[in-house]
């Protein structure tokens, strides 16, 4: 075994420690948000349909931007965006802590995700180019390994954290970190290549993000509100620590519910029109069009995440407020998937090599299905076990396909559009984790209510369970229709 000495005198390895810590801080976000979701909604005294999109208005611009930043790192270089990525989302972590209302929280955490989708982005890229072609599934496994590290590390530190000093403070455990991390990385990484000067597509992502918000606020809200209206409010925001600094004043706007996904569907037809006639489209849907392996890396992973995203945030509030189990217990019952995940991408690494992506990818796409399909069958009787063994089938599932299908997208490409092309795969992921949160959301309406947070409030069990179910279920569906999209590709 090699001293540590060495890793850190090797450039490529260097590169993989750096690029590895850094980037630990945006799944680690993900992992204790999804914890804390309870608490949020508690404090702001909201309803879980609301405080979910603390969630999911961060996904929302991680899947719209990915890509844009994507192509303009390949251009101007991506370490420099990679170190203005983890600054704005330092920024962004401290003020998500210093929000003092709902309306603060979603602003703030729209800038987190502009610097995780800038740290994501470049993430990959970097370290492919770091690596020589027979040694990228193993440092990309690594990579996959050292998320799904802090996504196991979030729920468990998130509780602590919750339980004894806060939620607010999951947001400050970032700062620190980011701020040791950023004079070392503009040091020691070494720069991509520059391209020629290219402009962003500011248009493709409007219409993009436009049809992806139409289309979760409906599936968030439509159950709900029996496809007839919501009404939205935009409250009065003021910032303590400026003083009373007002924004904008309270506004109610009611919104057809049936609308919405004509909209969706509108932007969706404007945007493919758009991306068709941009030099520097978001997503290039000719690369996809002429590369089979490219498609369908990309609709695997859509598929993929669509179908298990929500799991932890359900399985978190079933623990939480059905089970009454408390944060810290909550943590360590869910730490099971993340944990399996890690244990399974070292061995995926290390043995796979003469396994194509394609068997790969089709076989964690049919372990992910069983996992939901056993997760379906989940009642208020369950099992801890029954539920552990769940998680850990769903782990082992999601580590045989994310490495592997990350390798094959970034490895159909040439070196020059990896940046893009791990854009275009970040975007797939999150719009498939933004599904599947409004789907979750949307299928345990019931539950999705303030009045449980009032006193005296109160929770049908046995609809939310069934809520429960069928969400599981929808994703069991989906998983099972990864596998045949899997397939499509070549037998790399």
């Amino acid at each position: 075994m090699r001293p540590i000495s060495y890793y850190l005198s090797e450039p490529k390895w260097l590169t993989l420690i750096l690029v590895n810590i850094a980037t630990f801080l945006a799944p680690l976000d993900t992992g204790i948000v999804a914890l804390v979701l309870p608490n949020i909604a508690r404090d702001f005294k909201t309803g879980i349909d609301i405080a979910i999109w603390v969630s999911v208005i961060y996904l929302i611009v991680l899947t719209t931007f990915m890509t844009s930043f994507g192509r303009f790192s390949d251009i101007h270089g991506r370490k420099k965006y990679f170190v203005v990525g983890l600054s704005i989302f330092v920024i962004g972590s401290f003020f998500s802590g210093m929000s003092q209302t709902m309306a603060e929280l979603l602003i703030f955490r729209i800038i987190q995700a502009i610097g995780a989708a800038l740290l994501l982005v470049n993430s990959r890229a970097i370290i492919t180019d770091a690596f020589p072609p027979e040694e990228r599934r193993l440092a990309m496994s690594i990579h996959v390994t050292v998320i799904y590290l802090a996504i196991a590390t979030g729920p468990a530190l998130g509780a602590v954290i919750t339980e004894y000093i806060g939620w607010r403070n999951v947001f400050f455990i970032n700062v620190p970190l980011g701020l040791l991390l950023l004079p070392i990385i503009s040091k020691k990484l070494s720069e991509s290549k520059k391209s020629i000067n290219q402009s962003m597509d500011w248009l493709g992502s409007f219409f993009f993000a436009s049809s992806l918000s139409c289309l979760l606020i409906a599936i968030t809200f439509g159950p709900k509100e029996s496809w007839t209206s919501v009404d939205l409010y935009i409250e009065e925001i003021f910032f303590p620590m400026f003083g009373n600094f007002h924004i904008w004043s309270r506004l109610a706007i009611s919104i057809p519910l049936l609308v919405l996904p004509v909209l969706s569907l509108a932007f969706l037809l404007v945007f493919v029109i758009v991306e068709y006639r941009s030099k520097n489209p978001i997503l290039d849907l000719r690369m996809m069009s002429k590369n089979r392996l490219f498609l369908s890396t990309n609709l695997s992973a859509l598929f993929m995440y669509t179908s298990h995203f929500n799991s932890l945030v359900m399985i978190s509030f079933y623990l939480q407020l059905i089970r009454l189990f408390d944060p810290i217990e909550s943590a360590f019952m869910i730490s099971a998937f993340p944990f399996s995940v890690v244990i399974t991408s070292i061995a995926v690494g290390k043995y796979s090599k003469s396994i194509s992506s394609r068997e790969l990818c089709a076989l964690g796409f049919g372990i992910v299905a069983i996992s939901l399909l056993l997760m379906s069958r989940l009642d208020i009787n369950s099992s801890i076990l029954f539920i552990e063994v769940s998680l850990i089938i769903l782990g082992i599932g999601l580590s045989l396909f994310a490495a592997p299908n990350t390798n094959a997208n970034l490895s159909s490409v040439s070196s020059q559009d990896r940046s893009l092309a791990n854009g275009m795969l970040g975007t797939m992921r999150h719009m498939g984790q933004s599904l599947s949160l409004a789907i979750g959301a949307s299928t345990v309406g019931l539950f999705l209510s303030a009045d449980i947070y009032n006193v005296g409030g109160s929770i049908s069990v046995a609809q939310y369970i069934e809520g429960l179910s069928q969400a599981f279920f929808i994703g069991f569906l989906i998983a099972v229709f990864g596998i045949f999209v899997a397939l499509i590709r070549e037998n790399k």
